[in-house]
């Protein structure tokens, strides 16, 4: 007699077989005849490399989204490692389209921007989050609020969409702008005479008059999304 855990690896090494195509379920040996394996659609790596380019996703995303090595995803991707089946199940499950057929899309998550004085933007990348408006900028990506200057639009903590592909300066639309030695703020831009302008419950924050030093427009806050009652009241 075949010893049962024997019989186990025998059955998990041919199952692996078709790891490399979507499964409708996941493998249960009790109930299982690998020769009948209904199959979604056919995932190899060159579909999984050109989702995650269509979703501007990197294999770092990919690998993080699924509990995966980094190491290990490129391998496979490049045919130098076999994928498991539970690793392409999640992978079926991270790239599955929405119930509608629509994915939804994401962007990166940059880092911070001062909302005060011209400081230095903070940096750290790794991190997306998900956009539901599809008409998000193509190159759109988000910054999280650090300060008050501008908490009667975002309060301090808000996540807001940049986009950088918009520099033109209007009136009473908010920017991030940043001066030639990296100093950056985010406020709203007000003409005649052409100034930043803080929207704070905080006195303490001042117009920033703008020409006498050059500055480089960052790009123009294209949304932002909170609950009213995160806005301080304004004081008659």
């Amino acid at each position: 007699m075949i010893d049962h855990q024997i019989g186990r690896d025998v059955h998990a090494q041919s199952y692996a077989m078709i790891a490399n195509y979507l499964q409708e379920r996941f493998c249960d040996i009790s109930d299982c005849d690998n020769r009948r394996v209904l199959v979604d659609a056919s995932m190899n790596p060159e579909d999984i490399k050109a989702e995650l380019r269509r979703r501007n996703m990197s294999q770092r995303d990919l690998a993080e989204a699924v509990g995966m090595s980094e190491n290990h995803l490129s391998k496979s991707l490049a045919g130098k490692r076999q994928f498991r089946l539970v690793e392409m199940d999640a992978i079926r499950l991270e790239l599955a389209p929405a119930p509608d057929h629509q994915t939804l899309r994401t962007i990166p998550l940059l880092g911070a921007v001062p909302a005060g004085k011209f400081r230095p933007e903070e940096q750290r990348g790794g991190r997306r989050i998900a956009v539901s408006d599809p008409s998000t900028p193509p190159n759109a990506y988000a910054l999280e609020v650090d300060g008050d200057s501008m908490d009667l639009i975002v309060p301090h903590g808000t996540t807001i969409i940049i986009d950088p592909d918009d520099k033109a300066l209007w009136p009473g639309r908010r920017y991030i702008i940043q001066t030639d030695d990296g100093q950056t703020t985010f406020k709203e831009f007000q003409a005649d005479p052409a100034r930043l302008v803080p929207c704070s419950s905080n006195p303490d924050h001042k117009e920033i008059p703008l020409g006498g030093e050059p500055i480089t427009v960052v790009g123009r806050v294209y949304s932002y999304t909170l609950r009213d009652v995160d806005l301080p009241r304004r004081i008659s």
